[in-house]
């Protein structure tokens, strides 16, 4: 086995990875330009070596910044990679530093050791994720509208890559289209689209009124459906924060369903069938 060694190196010698992962952030560079100014460069990049010159394994806001500063030359680490070590380096640097990276490119990353023999096992092993991690990657690839891939890959419209594999999961791509329109539109958490998925109304804005004397909350039909409450039902009704919180009634010593919560400052929803106390 060869030895890593130590070198400086010419900045224009250094090509940049076949796969990104991670777009240069502004504020991190001009950081690094105040500590290079200041302390010099405290820690070498590191680089393999590839036909006609020196491709970047980690450091790339590191070169820009020295870059910008006018120097030629940088000194790195020398370290002896294949195109799969060199990947999975920096995917697992990445996500040991819970840096965001891009999830497209990484997924293409992952397709490519699957073709080059690795198995889901292997890569999550290497990497330090479960498989499901990898698999919910992978399909990013296989399942969403290539429009909303173009969009996660760039990190626009509010769609996280969570929101993405959620979306991946369902088959008609134009009803991914719907939702994430609609998580850009209400600011929808993962969390809200899970639920959602699983048939439970989004949360919503509803009315107190006052009918005859008598304080009357208006309830949307979508949540009475999904409830399955009926007319004259008794709920228990409880406070918690700035929440109200409401339990279906016990049916034959069982409850019905699970307990559901009004939010407040949510966006209005036309209301559907009434409850009164």
């Amino acid at each position: 086995m060869v030895a890593d060694s130590i070198t400086e190196l010419e900045i224009e010698r250094l090509r940049p990875p076949c796969l990104t992962l991670r777009p240069v952030d502004e504020k991190t560079v001009l950081e690094l330009m105040r500590s290079i100014q200041n302390m010099g460069l405290l820690q070498p990049i590191m680089v393999r070596e590839i036909r006609g010159g020196y491709q970047v394994v980690f450091g790339s806001h590191r070169i820009e910044a020295c870059r910008r500063l006018g120097m030629t030359k940088i000194l790195a680490t020398i370290k002896q990679l294949s195109d799969a070590e060199a990947f999975l380096a920096r995917v697992t640097e990445n996500l040991l530093r819970n840096v965001r990276m891009n999830p497209v490119e990484e997924a293409q990353g992952y397709k490519m050791l699957i073709h080059g023999g690795w198995t889901i096992d292997a890569i999550g092993k290497k990497v330090g994720k479960c498989d499901s991690y990898v698999c919910e990657r992978l399909r990013l690839l296989e399942n969403l509208d290539s429009r909303l891939l173009e969009q996660v890959s760039h990190g626009g419209r509010g769609l996280t890559p969570s929101h993405a594999e959620l979306l991946a999961r369902i088959s008609d791509k134009h009803k991914q289209t719907e939702i994430a329109e609609l998580i850009e539109s209400r600011k929808l958490s993962v969390r809200a689209i899970e639920a959602m998925l699983n048939g439970i109304p989004l949360p919503t804005r509803v009315q107190v009124v006052d009918e005859a004397g008598t304080c009357c909350l208006h309830i949307p039909s979508e949540f009475v459906r999904a409830m399955r409450l009926k007319p004259g039902q008794t709920m228990r009704l409880s406070v918690r924060g700035r929440k109200l919180v409401f339990e279906a009634s016990r049916v034959h010593g069982k409850r019905q369903l699970p307990q559901f919560e009004m939010l407040k400052n949510l966006p209005l929803m036309q209301s559907g069938g009434s409850f009164c106390e």
